[in-house]
């Protein structure tokens, strides 16, 4: 990926740089929130779990919902998602339902 660049809409995101413009010009974005739009990216069209992109963005580090919903927003707000139509993360809420030992046996 050193030499990529990826275009989508009016922004351009050059990894190997850390540099993410729109129409040409820097945009600031936080190390986090930059380093969950370099997983999106590698994994562009794929449904991501937040595990794998903790693991990619964090690893070795507990991180909370918390944490990860503040950076997700951010990036979100920067990329203006959700303006004019446009729509470039989704979040994909999923219910897992678990039982327990007892109930089985």
């Amino acid at each position: 990926m050193d030499d990529e660049t990826f275009i989508f809409g009016s922004f351009r995101l050059v990894p190997a740089q850390r540099v993410l413009l729109d129409d040409g010009k820097p945009l600031r974005l936080g190390s986090r929130a930059l380093d969950i739009l370099i997983t999106l990216v590698e994994h562009a069209g794929e449904t991501i779990s937040k595990e794998q992109l903790i693991a990619q963005t964090w690893p070795d580090t507990v991180v909370d919902d918390g944490a990860m919903r503040v950076h997700v927003a951010s990036l979100r707000k920067a990329l203006g998602d959700g303006r004019a139509g446009r729509r470039y993360v989704a979040v994909i809420r999923t219910t897992r339902i678990s039982s327990s030992r007892q109930l089985i046996e």
